[in-house]
C-alpha cells in the first residue's frame, strides 16, 4: 500500500506538542510512513510561533524552549519539506489558511487535517471558491484527526 500523503494545521502539531507521551495514531502512521507529512517554511514558522507564544508555555508544561525545538526537528526529520507553494487557491472567508490549502495542492495530498471548523467546512461548501479547490485538488479530504484515525484503523484491520 502506498503512503498517503497528509498536511497538518498547527492545532494538530499543538495538540501534540502538549501531550508528547500520548500515542496519537496519526502520527505513529507518520513516525510508520503509513502518511507522509508535508510542510512547508510557512507552515513550520507557524508551528514554531504556536508552539513558542509564553501563554502556551505557561499553560502547558511540554512546551519548555528545549522541547519545542525537539519538536521541531522530529517533525523536519518525519516531514517531506515543500521549499515552494505556489499560491494558487485562497479562501475568502479567511486568507490566514491560503497556506494549508496551497501547501495540500502543490503537495498533492489526500488528507488535510484539522481541528479547525472554518476549515473543516470547507468541504461542505458549494461557493465558487470551494468549487475550484475541489478542481484543483479533487483527491483532497479535509478530515479531524479523529477522523483519520479512523480510517487508519479502517485500512489495518483490512490489510490484516
Amino acid at each position: 500500500m502506498t503512503a498517503a500523503r497528509v498536511v497538518y494545521d498547527t492545532m494538530v502539531f499543538l495538540q501534540a506538542a502538549i501531550h508528547p507521551d500520548r500515542r496519537d495514531t496519526t502520527i505513529e502512521a507518520v513516525e510508520d510512513e503509513r502518511l507522509i507529512l508535508c510542510t512547508s517554511p510557512e507552515l513550520l514558522a507557524e508551528v514554531r510561533d504556536v508552539l513558542s507564544r509564553p501563554a502556551l508555555s505557561a499553560k502547558f508544561s511540554a512546551l519548555t524552549p528545549e522541547r519545542v525545538e525537539l519538536f521541531l526537528q522530529k517533525i523536519n526529520f518525519m516531514a517531506a519539506l515543500f521549499e515552494e507553494v505556489p499560491s494558487t487557491f485562497t479562501w475568502p472567508e479567511h486568507p490566514d489558511d491560503d497556506h494549508l490549502f496551497n501547501l495540500a495542492i502543490a503537495s498533492n495530498v489526500k488528507y488535510l487535517v484539522t481541528w479547525e471548523n472554518r476549515i473543516l467546512k470547507v468541504a461542505q461548501e458549494r461557493s465558487p471558491a470551494a468549487a475550484l479547490l475541489r478542481q484543483l485538488a479533487p483527491q483532497l479530504s479535509i478530515v479531524t484527526p479523529a477522523d483519520l484515525a479512523a480510517e487508519l484503523r479502517s485500512q489495518r484491520d483490512e490489510s490484516v
